[in-house]
C-alpha cells in the first residue's frame, strides 16, 4: 500500500510539473495600443516655464 501510494503521488507531482512547464513556455498574446497625442502636447517646454528651487548649503 505504501508503495503504491508513493507512485500514486509521484506520478501526480510528475504530470503537475509537466502542465507548469508547458504553461510557462506558452506563447503570451501580442497586444498593441495605439494612443493618440495631439502635437500641443509634444512641445517641450519653454525655459520660462522651468522653475529650479536650489536649497542654499548652511
Amino acid at each position: 500500500m505504501n508503495r503504491r501510494l508513493r507512485l500514486l503521488l509521484a506520478i501526480i507531482i510528475l504530470a503537475v510539473s509537466f502542465s507548469i512547464l508547458f504553461w510557462g513556455y506558452w506563447p503570451n498574446p501580442r497586444e498593441v495600443r495605439d494612443r493618440n497625442i495631439p502635437p500641443a502636447e509634444m512641445q517641450l517646454p519653454t525655459p520660462i516655464s522651468l522653475h529650479f528651487y536650489l536649497i542654499p548649503a548652511v
